[in-house]
C-alpha cells in the first residue's frame, strides 16, 4: 500500500507546474553562475544565500498547500482500512522526494555540463555539500510544513504560520544573535553562540557546506564559533547529526498530531 500511495504522489507532484518551475529556476540561476564566474568556489558561495533563502520558502509553502489540497483525498484514505501512519508518510515521502529531485536535477546538470573534470577536487566535494544541504533544508521544511497544515484546520493561519517560520530562520534570528553579542559583549559567548547556532537549521546548512573552507566572512560569526570548536571532521558530522535531528523531530510531532486528529 506504501508504494502505491508513493507512486500516486509522484505522479500528482509531476503534474504540477511549480515543480517545474522549481527545477528551471535553479537549473537557469546555477547554469549562469558557472557560465559568468567561472570559478566553483564563487558560484558554490553565491549559490548558497539563494538555497537558504529560495529552499526553505518553497518547501514550507509548497508543502503546506499540497496538504491542505489533499484534505478530501485523505479523508478518502481514512475511510479505507489504510493506516495513518501509512497515509502520512507516504505523503511526506512523495512530495519531498519530488521537490528534492527537481532540485538536484537544476544543480547537478550545469555542474556536469560545465565541470566535469571537478571529481576528487576540494570544489568537488563543496558542491557536493551544498547539494546534500539543499535536500536536507527540503526534507527539514517539507517536515515543518506538514506539521503546520495538520496543526492548524485554518488555511490563512497555516500559511501565516510558514511565513512566520521562514522570516525567523532567515532573517529574524540572525538579528537576534547579533543582539545577543552587542548587549551581552561582556561575557564570553562562545559556547552560547555555539548551542545557538543549532537552534536554526538553516544556520547549520550554512555551516555544513562551508565548514571545510577557510572563508571567515562567509562563515559569519556563529560558523566562526563552530570551526573553533570542531574540527573540519567532527564538525561536519556535527551539522551532519543536527540537521537529520531537525528533519525527525517536526515529521515524528506532525504524525503524531495526525494520527490524533479528527478530520
Amino acid at each position: 500500500m506504501m508504494l502505491k500511495l508513493l507512486k500516486y504522489e509522484f505522479y500528482n507532484m509531476f503534474r504540477n507546474k511549480w515543480i517545474i518551475f522549481y527545477f528551471f529556476f535553479f537549473l537557469i540561476l546555477t547554469s549562469s553562475l558557472f557560465y559568468f564566474t567561472k570559478e566553483p568556489a564563487k558560484v558554490v558561495a553565491t549559490l548558497l544565500q539563494m538555497v537558504i533563502l529560495v529552499v526553505p520558502l518553497i518547501s514550507l509553502m509548497l508543502g503546506t498547500i499540497f496538504m491542505y489540497d489533499s484534505r478530501n483525498f485523505i479523508e478518502l484514505l481514512l475511510s479505507q482500512p489504510i493506516n495513518r501512519k501509512t497515509i502520512y508518510t507516504a505523503k511526506y515521502l512523495g512530495t519531498t522526494i519530488s521537490l528534492s529531485l527537481s532540485f538536484l536535477l537544476g544543480v547537478v546538470i550545469p555542474y556536469v555540463l560545465f565541470l566535469r573534470d571537478m571529481e576528487g577536487s576540494p570544489e568537488y566535494f563543496l558542491y557536493t555539500s551544498l547539494i546534500i544541504s539543499g535536500v536536507f533544508m527540503t526534507f527539514i521544511f517539507i517536515a515543518f510544513a506538514f506539521l503546520i497544515a495538520t496543526f492548524f484546520e485554518d488555511r490563512v493561519k497555516g500559511f501565516g504560520a510558514s511565513i512566520l517560520l521562514w522570516l525567523y530562520v532567515t532573517l529574524i534570528y540572525d538579528g537576534i544573535i547579533l543582539f545577543i553579542i552587542i548587549y551581552f559583549q561582556q561575557y564570553p559567548l562562545e559556547k552560547a553562540v555555539l548551542v545557538l547556532s543549532m537552534l536554526n537549521p538553516v544556520d547549520i546548512a550554512r555551516i555544513f557546506v562551508i565548514l571545510q573552507l577557510d572563508i571567515s566572512a562567509l562563515l559569519g560569526y556563529t560558523g566562526t564559533i563552530f570551526k573553533q570548536f570542531f574540527d573540519t571532521a567532527l564538525g561536519m558530522v556535527t551539522s551532519f547529526s543536527v540537521m537529520a535531528l531537525w528533519t525527525a523531530v517536526p515529521f515524528f510531532i506532525g504524525m503524531w498530531k495526525f494520527k490524533r486528529k479528527d478530520f
